[in-house]
């Protein structure tokens, strides 16, 4: 035993040293851990590091901290369960992350997150940066954070040009944190993980190839016959590469010639379903050869738009340089073939199923197509192919089904019996925003029954198809496309078949959301998609230019693109916003509220007209005011909640 401990001077030195372990326990060195976590009576834990904050003071009653901006933070004791200088609990971790195609439209096969620590690495195969992530986190009672919002797995949607910075914690946990230089603010807390994802676009230098070879050499000449051949995708170190036998013939309407020689457009079949470029499962493809000057671009955007509006089975757009027998043929789009398959209308049991196309090609044969009753509309049935498919179905139950759709539209019925408002709302939106006036004539013009036997089995309006004549196109000049016509009133260039869908209140209003959601949520990601495609799709334009097949300034285009579209959503909005009927907004104020409730129930009880609008009155939407209009007005209202 060291006798200085019973020298004088030994109650000093016990003392110094029991002060020295107490200023480490009350005043720990300055680590990158926070120096103060107060855990609240009901759970909260607020974190104030040293780095972020100048004074802290605790008084009889309450504790203060003011940060490093001047901003007091205080708090009473009484609220206060504890007050740490060390982690008091243990902190939820992300356990998955991925980004699944079924969110992505853009990305073709799931791109599964590795998680390192505090890193995650995600590597990409899709055009677009916007995406939405699939994660699951340790605890249940977690939240994931980023920039101070809540993500919702599988919904919430982010940019990831850059790395995003993730926050897994417990609600109602905060740090405070500095936000930019010199300001400070209260932020999530948890663990944090830098997502860091690798688009594989980026780093390629072409847009895959595809090779096809027919049998013999022979030449596609013919839509009506198909040519054997062998088909093989690069797919430049972004898409997986496949080689295998397919069919090939002709399709399209004007865009076809029988010369050889032309930039055709062409459909493929195979014998067994296949996943190139690692889409859904399907036998069926087509290859777009964008022949319009100009219009390189087209399908691409409008497919995009159609997406975020969330049509029915929107096609994938895939840029390639197409080669026939050894031959440069441009620069095409890979896409899937519009039908009843697993690629497009994916349904579970097709037999009672029926696709229409109404089109005034009505190209079909005598037994594949029919005339309405009421519109004189062409019908072709795409699908079932009778004497091909297995169906229960006739071409009579299927016209008769239809001109039920019609007689509806004309008076004969409550139209909603008939067609799904909620898609068809999300069809005409699509095609007002890339101002597609081709299904006014109609064509390219696409809709389902999923079960043509069962009489509450409603129409389906979609997928879009076909955007050659869109975005302000004349049908002369290149240089037109996103270049006119953005102010232009879709319906008032429409037909009486369109013209009266849209009159009704419940069509009109649904469209008023959904152009109100685009705005908030899809404008932005539409306009940045136009960059990023092009970016991607730039060395085959290039490609296609040197050919001779097109001159048109793309890069040029894109800038034209965003605007025209930033112009034409936001008309479209006002336009909507000013002219329809607003189911509920019985008062006219603008919005629908508790109020409108009860100025109906007023009116339903003294018939009075004051501070009525009759049209938003009727709720929904069969011509009359009934109680019916109330109840359905609490239900959206409750829905709202």
């Amino acid at each position: 035993m060291n006798v200085q401990f019973f020298s004088k001077s030994a109650p000093k030195r016990f003392l110094l040293v029991i002060s020295i372990l107490m200023i480490g326990v009350v005043f720990p060195s300055h680590t990158a851990k926070a120096d103060y976590y107060l855990t609240f009576m009901d759970g909260r834990l607020y974190v104030f590091p040293s780095k972020c904050y100048k004074k802290f003071s605790k008084g009889a009653e309450e504790i203060t901290f003011i940060a490093n901006d001047d901003v007091v933070y205080s708090y009473l004791l009484s609220d206060i369960k504890s007050i740490d200088h060390q982690l008091p609990k243990e902190l939820p971790i992300l356990t998955s992350y991925k980004f699944s195609n079924k969110y992505n439209y853009q990305v073709f096969t799931d791109a599964v997150g590795t998680i390192t620590d505090d890193r995650v690495s995600v590597k990409v195969a899709g055009i677009g940066k916007r995406l939405t992530a699939s994660f699951a986190l340790s605890d249940e009672n977690a939240r994931a954070y980023v920039d101070g919002k809540e993500q919702e797995s599988k919904v919430s949607r982010l940019r990831f040009e850059n790395n995003r910075t993730y926050v897994v914690g417990y609600p109602g946990d905060l740090i405070l944190t500095e936000i930019e230089e010199g300001k400070y603010a209260m932020m999530p807390f948890g663990n944090t993980y830098s997502v860091n994802v690798y688009f594989l676009t980026d780093y390629s230098t072409s847009v895959p190839r595809i090779d096809i070879n027919t049998e013999g050499g022979v030449n596609i000449s013919s839509k009506d016959y198909y040519v054997n051949a062998e088909i093989i995708i690069n797919g430049a170190r972004v898409f997986p590469s496949m080689t295998d036998s397919v069919q090939i013939k002709g399709r399209g309407n004007d865009s076809w010639s029988s010369n050889p020689n032309s930039k055709n457009p062409y459909r493929l079949k195979f014998a067994n379903k296949v996943k190139p470029f690692g889409l859904t499962k399907g036998k069926n493809w087509v290859l777009l050869s964008n022949k319009r000057p100009g219009s390189l671009l087209t399908n691409a955007f409008g497919m995009k738009a159609a997406s975020l509006v969330g049509t029915v089975a929107p096609s994938h757009i895939i840029p390639v340089d197409l080669y026939i027998n050894g031959k440069y043929k441009g620069s095409y789009n890979f896409t899937e073939k519009v039908g009843m398959a697993g690629n497009s209308v994916d349904l579970d049991d097709e037999t009672k199923a029926a696709l229409l196309e109404l089109d005034t090609y009505f190209d079909e044969p005598e037994t594949q197509k029919f005339r309405s009753t009421y519109y004189n509309t062409p019908v072709n049935v795409k699908d079932p192919e009778f004497g091909e498919d297995e169906t229960l179905l006739s071409l009579a139950l299927i016209q008769d089904r239809y001109n039920s759709l019609e007689a509806a539209m004309r008076g004969d019925g409550d139209i909603a019996d008939h067609v799904d408002i909620d898609a068809l709302a999300r069809f005409l939106l699509a095609n007002d925003l890339v101002l597609n006036r081709e299904i006014f004539h109609p064509k390219s013009t696409f809709c389902y029954n999923e079960n043509i036997l069962n009489d509450s089995s409603k129409f389906i309006f979609g997928p879009v198809w076909d955007f050659d004549w869109a975005f302000g196109y004349n049908g002369t000049h290149a240089y037109t496309y996103f270049n006119r016509n953005t102010t232009l009133d879709f319906f008032s260039v429409s037909n009486e078949f369109f013209n009266d869908l849209f009159k009704d209140n419940r069509v009109k209003y649904s469209l008023y959301k959904l152009c109100q959601e685009f705005l908030a949520d899809g404008l932005d990601e539409l306009c940045e998609y136009c960059q990023d495609y092009y970016d991607y799709a730039a060395p085959s334009i290039t490609s296609n230019d040197n050919a001779g097949f097109d001159i048109t300034d793309y890069g040029k285009q894109v800038e034209k693109a965003q605007n025209w579209f930033t112009q034409r959503a936001n008309l479209i909005y006002e336009q909507l916003k000013n002219e329809i009927v607003l189911p509920g907004d019985v008062n006219g104020n603008g919005v629908v509220s508790i109020t409108d409730i009860t100025v109906l129930i007023d009116y339903m009880l003294s018939g009075s007209h004051i501070f009525i609008i009759k049209d938003n009155a009727d709720v929904d939407g069969n011509g009359e005011i009934t109680i019916n209009d109330v109840t359905t007005l609490i239900d959206q209202m409750l829905s709202i909640e």
